[in-house]
C-alpha cells in the first residue's frame, strides 16, 4: 500500500513513522514529583511514577480529557520485566523535552499488559493491522507504542523508539510525536480516515469468522495439528518452532504443542513423538535458557541452541514447563527430567512466592540496566569462588572454555553430558555430579549477595492458576506432597483475596488490593487448576469451587449464538473491539482451556449443558485447527479430549439399556453464524475473466496445444513473509501461469497474451482498480530487455466484498481470474527470443488477516518469428471467442489489427 493511499497524499509520513524492533522493556528519579501512576500498585506502572511525561493509566478520566481538550492520546504499553521497556523509560519518558512536547499535544496513557491484557490485545492487533495495510513488515512487540485519536482508534504506532533521529536512519520518537501534531492540526481528517479503517479491521480480526462449511470431528483433525507440529521440529537442537528461512532466530519453549505430542504419545505409543519431545526437554534443560544454579527458565532463547536467554523469568513459563517436564518424567522415567521439575518448583516457592502464598508475577532480565548481569559469570570470578581444583572440571562442564557469545559474561550451560566429561577427566560420574552440586551452591550463594533484578510481586490470577495446577500435578505424578501443598495454599488465598462483593473473580492484587475485572483466563485456568488439585487430593472442595467459577464464566462469557466465549465479560467496560482467543499465544487459549474444563465437569456430572457447549465450540473451532494446525495446539488437545470422552460414552451407551436421548450437537441441528464475509459478483453476468472489448480475437478451431506452456517459471516460490496475524509458513496464495496466443511473436505486430491467477481456497487479493483506494490494487508488469512492450492491461471485472466495520464494500479477487494483454513486438527487434519476466503484484488477505504486499515473478522465453513466418495458434480455450454480429458492442473493428496470424 502506498503512503499517499493510506493517508491521502504525504509520501514520507511512513518514513516518519514506521521504524520497527522486533520483539522488544530502572526505575525513574524518585526526585522529580510524582504523577498519578504514584497511585498505582502495579510495579510497572510504578518505575514510570517520577518520569515528567503527564502520565494517565487507562481509565475514563484520560479518555474524557482526550475529547474534552480534542486531543490525540500517545498509549504506551509494557510490563516489569521488558528490557526495552526499562529502556524507553529511561531514554524517552524521562526526557524532560520530550515530556513537555508530549504534555501540551497529547493526553499520555500508560498500562500494564499483565493487568489490562484486553486493551493490551486490542492495540497490539492494531498495531499489526497499521503495519499490514501499510505495506511494511514487521511484527509487535514492547514496548508497544500507539498514537490513537480521542475515541481511541489507532492512528500510527511502532514498538521501541529512541529518543532522537538516529544517524542509521531510525526516526527518533520527538521527530514521529511532532508529525502526528502537525498532521492532527492540518490533515485531521486524513487521519481519522485512517484510524476508523484500522479500528474497524481490529474489529474484524477479533473474532474468530465462522465458516459456513463444517469441519469433521474427528482424530484426522487432530493428527493433523501432530502433524504440523512436528513439522517445526529441530533435529539438530530440539524444539517444535523451528523455521529453516531464519535458522538461527530466536527460540521459544512452545509448551502446548509438546504437551499435544505427550497426549498422543500416551494414546499411540509412537517413538516418533516421544523422540521430539525428549529431545527438545534434554535440549532445553542443558541450555542457557535454563538457570543451572537456582532451577527455572528465562523466558526464551536468543539463538538456535538454547544458549542465549533473555534473562527474564516469567511465572506462566515456570508453571508449564514444571508440568511438561513431570509428565516426561513419569513417562520415561529420566532423571534429567525429574530434577529439572524438582528444580523449578523448589525455584518457585523459594523466590517467587509471597508471603501470603501466592506467585508473583516475574524475575525482571536486568540489574543496573545491564541484562543477564545478575546470572552470567568470568572465569576469574569462578576460580576465585571455588578454587582452580574445582574451577576447572566446572567450566569445562559448563561449557566456560568455549568462545563466549554474551558480552557481559559466560551463561552456564551443558555442552555435553555430564557423564562424558566424567570419562574424558577419568573419574566416576556420581564423583564429578557431587563436586558439581557443591561448586553450584557456592556459587549461588554468591550470586546471592549481588543486587537482584527487580520481582514483580503482582499476583494474577490466571497466571497463578496455571501455576496451582502445575504444582498439583507434579505433586502427584511425582509423590511431591510439598508441591500439593503449595498448590492447595495459593488456591485457597485466590478463592479468598480476588473475589469483589458479587462473587465474581478479579485480575491482580498486590499490596493488600485486588483490581480489575477478571478475563476468560483467569476463570478458565484458575478452573482447570481447582479440578487438577481435586484430582490430587480427592477433595469435594475444589470440585466445588471449579463447578461454581464454571457457571459464572458460562453466564458471563459465552456467547450461546456465536459458540464461543469472549476474552471479557458481558459487562465488561467498551473497547473498540471484543476480542475471542482461539490461537494459543505462549500458553493455550482460554477457549481452548474451557472445553477442556467442560468435559472434565460432564465427567463430574456437576455443570448442566457442559457437554453440549463444549461439542458446539469445537464444531466451530474445528475450521481453525484445520487452518492453522500448529498455532492451535491448546484446541487441537481438546479435540481430542472430546473424541476420547465420545469413545467412552460410545461404549457405555453400548453396555447400557436405555438409549441417550442428547441431541446431537451439529450444524444443521445448531447452525454456525454466518461468515463475516460475502462475495457477490459486481455486475450480473460477469464472469471474472473477459478480455476487453477492444481485443476480439478470431477462433481458427485449432485447439492443439503439442506445445505444453511451460515457458514461464517462477523466480521463486510466492512464499510471502507471514507477519503477526499467521504462522502457517506453507502458505502460497497466489500461483500464476502465463499463456501467449501463439506460438511465435511475429515481429512488428501485436500478440495478445494471458495472465491466469489462481488464488487459494479462503483467500482474496485486491481487484484492479482497487476500491477502498488505500487499498494496494494487483498490478502486472513485463521487465525484458528486448523490444516488447506488454500494453493494453485489461483486469477482470472485480466482487465486492462485505467488511465490518466499513461503510463501503472492497474490490477483490478470488478463486480463478485471468489478466489480459498486448504483447507488442518492435519490427526492429533482432533477437531469436525474447527473454520475458512478467511480475505480478498483490496483496492477499483472508477472513482473519492481510498479509505484506508480495509479488510473483516468472521468467521465459518465447522465439520471434519474420514476416510470413508460420505461426501456430496455442492455448484457444483460455482466449474467449469473438462476437458474433448484432451481439454486444456496435463496433466490430478490430483496432488492433487481425491476430488470427499472419
Amino acid at each position: 500500500m502506498s503512503e499517499s493511499a493510506f493517508f491521502g497524499s504525504s509520501r514520507t509520513l511512513f518514513s516518519l513513522l514506521i521504524f520497527l524492533v522486533p520483539m522488544i522493556c530502572s526505575a525513574d528519579d524518585p526526585s522529580r514529583p510524582a504523577n498519578r501512576l504514584a497511585a498505582e500498585s502495579s510495579p510497572y506502572l510504578l518505575l514510570h511514577a517520577h518520569n515528567p511525561v503527564d502520565w494517565y493509566p487507562w481509565g475514563p478520566e484520560a479518555l474524557e480529557r482526550a475529547k474534552r481538550e480534542d486531543k490525540p492520546i500517545f498509549l504506551s504499553i509494557g510490563y516489569s520485566s521488558c528490557y526495552w521497556c526499562h529502556v524507553m523509560e529511561r531514554k524517552v519518558f524521562s526526557n524532560e523535552r520530550i515530556a513537555k512536547f508530549m504534555n501540551e499535544h497529547f493526553v499520555n496513557i500508560k498500562v500494564d499488559r499483565e493487568e489490562r491484557p484486553d486493551v493490551d490485545d486490542i492495540y497490539m492487533t492494531g498495531l499489526l493491522v497499521y503495519q499490514q495495510l501499510a505495506g511494511n513488515g514487521g511484527g509487535g512487540g514492547w514496548p508497544l507504542s500507539l498514537f490513537l485519536t480521542p475515541e481511541g482508534d489507532p492512528i500510527a504506532g511502532a514498538t521501541y523508539l529512541p529518543p532522537e533521529d538516529t544517524p542509521d536512519g531510525r526516526t527518533g520518537f520527538l521527530t514521529a510525536a511532532g508529525r502526528i501534531s502537525e498532521l492532527w492540526g492540518t490533515r485531521r481528517a486524513d487521519l481519522q480516515r485512517t484510524a476508523k479503517l484500522v479500528s474497524g479491521e481490529v474489529r474484524r480480526l477479533s473474532l474468530p469468522a465462522a465458516d459456513v462449511e463444517s469441519v469433521a470431528l474427528n482424530d484426522k483433525l487432530v493428527q493433523t495439528a501432530v502433524n504440523d507440529i512436528t513439522s517445526l521440529y529441530d533435529p539438530e537442537w530440539g524444539g517444535v518452532d523451528f523455521d529453516a528461512r531464519q535458522p538461527d532466530g530466536a527460540r521459544f519453549p512452545n509448551v502446548p504443542r509438546l504437551q499435544l505430542l505427550l497426549d498422543i504419545y500416551e494414546q499411540t505409543d509412537d517413538p516418533t513423538l516421544l523422540k521430539i519431545v525428549n529431545h527438545s526437554l534434554t535440549s532445553m534443560a542443558r541450555g542457557g535458557i535454563r538457570d543451572h544454579l537456582a532451577g527455572g527458565f528465562h523466558r526464551y532463547s536468543t539463538d538456535r541452541r538454547w544458549h542465549v536467554p533473555h534473562f527474564e523469568k516469567m511465572l506462566y513459563d515456570q508453571a508449564q514447563l514444571l508440568s511438561v517436564y513431570s509428565r516426561a518424567a513419569a513417562v520415561t522415567n529420566d532423571p534429567l527430567f525429574r530434577t529439572v521439575s524438582v528444580e523449578i518448583a523448589d525455584f518457585v516457592r523459594r523466590e517467587m512466592t509471597t508471603p501470603q502464598g501466592a506467585f508473583s508475577s516475574a524475575l525482571d532480565a536486568e540489574t543496573n540496566a545491564i541484562e543477564g548481569k545478575y546470572y552470567v559469570w568470568t572465569k576469574e570470578e569462578v576460580t576465585e569462588a571455588l578454587g582452580a581444583e574445582d574451577a576447572g572440571p566446572f567450566c569445562r562442564v559448563y561449557g566456560m572454555n568455549d568462545s563466549n557469545s554474551f558480552e557481559h559474561g559466560f551463561v552456564l550451560h551443558l555442552p555435553q553430558d555430564i557423564a562424558a566429561v566424567a570419562k574424558e577427566i577419568g573419574i566416576p560420574a556420581e564423583e564429578l555430579e557431587a563436586r558439581l552440586q557443591t561448586c553450584r551452591s557456592k556459587l549461588l550463594e554468591l550470586r546471592s549477595k549481588r543486587e537482584r533484578p527487580l520481582l514483580d510481586d503482582k499476583v494474577l490470577t490466571a497466571w497463578n492458576a496455571m501455576m496451582i495446577q502445575s504444582l498439583a500435578e507434579s505433586g502427584r505424578l511425582l509423590d511431591r506432597h510439598q508441591d500439593i501443598a503449595s498448590a492447595a495454599s495459593a488456591a485457597d488465598f485466590l478463592l479468598k483475596n480476588l473475589r469483589d462483593d458479587n462473587g465474581h473473580l478479579q485480575r491482580t492484587w498486590r499490596a493488600g488490593e485486588a483490581r480489575y475485572q477478571a478475563y476468560l483466563d483467569d476463570y478458565a485456568f484458575l478452573t482447570a487448576a481447582l479440578l487438577e488439585l481435586h484430582r490430587a487430593t480427592g477433595e469435594a472442595r475444589w470440585l466445588q469451587e471449579a463447578t461454581e467459577l464454571a457457571g459464572q464464566q458460562v453466564s458471563r462469557f459465552y456467547d450461546a449464538d456465536l459458540h464461543l466465549f469472549y476474552f471479557t465479560a458481558s459487562d465488561h467496560e467498551n473497547l473498540i473491539a471484543r476480542t475471542s482467543p482461539v490461537y494459543d499465544s505462549v500458553f493455550p487459549s482460554g477457549n481452548s482451556v474451557t472445553i477442556r474444563n467442560l468435559l472434565k465437569l460432564t465427567n463430574a456430572g456437576t455443570l448442566t449443558d457442559a457437554e453440549v457447549i463444549a461439542e458446539s465450540m469445537l464444531q466451530r473451532f474445528a475450521p481453525m485447527i484445520e487452518k492453522s494446525p500448529a498455532s492451535t495446539a491448546g484446541l487441537a488437545a481438546a479435540l481430542n479430549d472430546w473424541l476420547r470422552h465420545s469413545e467412552k460414552q460410545a461404549a457405555a451407551e453400548a453396555s447400557a439399556p436405555q438409549i441417550s436421548t442428547r441431541p446431537a450437537i451439529t450444524p444443521q441441528a445448531r447452525p454456525l453464524v454466518a461468515a463475516r464475509y460475502r462475495l457477490a459478483v459486481a455486475e450480473e453476468g460477469a464472469t471474472g475473466q473477459t478480455p476487453a472489448d477492444d481485443l476480439p480475437v478470431a477462433d481458427d478451431g485449432n485447439h492443439d496445444e503439442t506445445i505444453e506452456q511451460t515457458a514461464f517459471r517462477p523466480v521463486l516460490p510466492a512464499v510471502p513473509q507471514i507477519g503477526g496475524f499467521n504462522r502457517d509458513e506453507k502458505l502460497k496464495p497466489l500461483t500464476v501461469k502465463i499463456y501467449p496466443m501463439y506460438d511465435k511473436l511475429p515481429r512488428g505486430e501485436k500478440v495478445l497474451i494471458a495472465l491466469e491467477l489462481q488464488i487459494k481456497d479462503g483467500w482474496h487479493i485486491n481487484s484492479n482498480p482497487s476500491s477502498p483506494d488505500f487499498l494496494k490494487p494487483t498490478l502486472v508488469k513485463l521487465t525484458t530487455k528486448q523490444k516488447v512492450k506488454l500494453t493494453r492491461i485489461k483486469y477482470p471485472k472485480h466482487k465486492e466484498l462485505e467488511v465490518i466495520g466499513s461503510d463501503e464494500p472492497y474490490h477483490v479477487y478470488d478463486g480463478h481470474v485471468i489478466v489480459y494483454g498486448l504483447l507488442e513486438i518492435d519490427a526492429a527487434e533482432t533477437a531469436e527470443k525474447a527473454e520475458l519476466e512478467f511480475e505480478v503484484a498483490f496483496q492477499a488477505c483472508n477472513e482473519r488477516e492481510c498479509l505484506p504486499p508480495d509479488k510473483v515473478v516468472m521468467k521465459g522465453k518465447l522465439p520471434l518469428a519474420n514476416p510470413g513466418d508460420p505461426i501456430r495458434k496455442i492455448h484457444a480455450d483460455k482466449f474467449p471467442k469473438p462476437k458474433k454480429d448484432g451481439e454486444g458492442d456496435e463496433e466490430s473493428e478490430n483496432p488492433d489489427g487481425d491476430l488470427s496470424g499472419p
